[in-house]
């Protein structure tokens, strides 16, 4: 009955939907795009924790933290603030979040990073890549950490930011799924070849901001061709390129062509929901496109409609890197800031991001109910406050890197992470 009624719920949005963008009320929700007018200052600015400092003799180093983030709306920014108030008050720290360039623009990300500092700031918390090696030589002092981005300026072959791969202020990455784009393309086509779709799109955001996803189209393509040379049925992957989404939704046109109107899948190397989702809908609506087309993609959006449609409409596999890969990048500016960094810590690196793979209904209700995804509510999260104080050296002077890299490794920030 519940799911019965999920599908009820996701038709009337469907047609909702498709009624506003027939009427030209459709917009862009502009929730994994930066460029915010105004800086947003943690509640617990200046606090600090008599816990904190008391499990530390007293001797705990505050300061502000910064976070470079490349959203300003939208389930991760709502999880980033409810996260950073709560790890922040926790370990005595202020925080603040600026907006990256919109492009990834060196020039602007260190003008964001220049605009912000004071004397008080001590680590820096960014999401992206562009402008890392300036940020550092600007402020040599300053410790660095990636979160959510593959950092490719610092660990890409000739990067422009290669150098902070050996210093020792720059503290690692975790991507925001894979690091490697030949994994992601993998990952698709496995997913194309178990649902037996056999004619299939890409849509892709541009690669000068995601490169991976430039890399993960070609790998999907050849693990298709790969496939295709052994099966009965053959898959034929519409398009010689990639349709690209210049941080807008496809083109209302793009369903005008003849082999758009057939497909099975679309698959969409970006933010789905909010890119693709609105115009199919829209083109299903006027009979342009096949009402079965489904879509594979990434990102997630909380949007009761969206929500309910995953896995039992048109949204048949999202794939979302956890919110909480952010953990690393915590406790890594804490260990450093504090002066007790890891014994077992030698180098930076990249390391993949987990994804909460959400490819039914049963899976999607459990990310809704057993999760912080959507709502941001901490005490839902798979590492709670209180288990992940042992991945601190402040608290737990045996804590190692290996152990915290197995953490990230495993199972805990997959939808395995909310099941009850």
């Amino acid at each position: 009955m519940k799911k019965l009624m999920k599908k009820m719920a996701a038709v009337v949005m469907v047609l909702a939907m498709a009624f506003c963008m027939l009427t030209a009320c459709g917009t862009e929700t502009g929730s994994n795009k930066a460029a915010a007018p105004q800086k947003e200052s943690g509640e617990n600015a200046g606090e600090g924790n008599e816990n904190a400092k008391k499990e530390n003799d007293g001797d705990s180093r505050g300061g502000k933290i910064l976070l470079l983030s490349n959203v300003s709306s939208g389930p991760l920014y709502d999880f980033h603030i409810a996260y950073l108030d709560m790890w922040m008050k926790e370990l005595g720290y202020s925080y603040e979040v600026i907006y990256g360039d919109g492009a990834n623009d060196p020039a602007g990300n260190l003008t964001a990073v220049k605009n912000a500092m004071t004397s008080d700031v001590v680590g820096l918390i960014a999401m992206q890549d562009g402008g890392i090696g300036d940020i550092m030589a600007e402020y040599p002092e300053l410790y660095v950490v990636g979160e959510a981005s593959d950092m490719v300026s610092v660990y890409g072959a000739d990067g422009a930011s290669a150098a902070c791969a050996e210093n020792e202020r720059f503290l690692g990455t975790v991507a925001g799924g894979y690091a490697d784009g030949n994994k992601i393309g993998e990952k698709m086509a496995e997913q194309i070849i178990e649902k037996g779709y056999r004619k299939v799109a890409i849509c892709m955001s541009p690669a000068f901001a995601y490169p991976q996803y430039a890399i993960a189209d070609k790998a999907l393509r050849a693990n298709i061709e790969k496939h295709n040379e052994t099966a009965a049925e053959k898959i034929e992957i519409i398009d010689d390129e990639p349709t690209v989404l210049m941080f807008k939704p496809l083109d209302d046109t793009y369903f005008n062509e003849k082999q758009h109107q057939d497909l099975d899948c679309i698959v969409g190397f970006c933010s789905g929901q909010t890119f693709i989702y609105p115009v199919l809908i829209n083109a299903i609506g006027n009979g342009q496109a096949n009402e079965n087309t489904k879509i594979l993609t990434f990102g997630l959006e909380k949007d009761q409609g969206l929500v309910d449609d995953v896995g039992t409409g048109i949204v048949q596999g999202l794939y979302v890197p956890n919110f909480e890969n952010i953990f690393y990048a915590v406790v890594m500016l804490d260990n450093a800031i504090q002066g007790r960094q890891f014994a077992d810590f030698e180098k930076s690196e990249v390391l993949d991001g987990a994804y909460v793979n959400i490819t039914s209904d049963e899976i999607m209700t459990a990310i809704e109910e057993n999760s912080p995804l959507l709502n941001a509510d901490m005490s839902k999260l798979a590492l709670s406050l209180e288990d992940g104080r042992q991945y601190f050296t402040r608290y737990n002077e045996n804590a190692s890197y290996a152990q915290l890299v197995e953490l990230m490794n495993s199972d805990t920030f997959t939808e395995k992470g909310y099941e009850k």
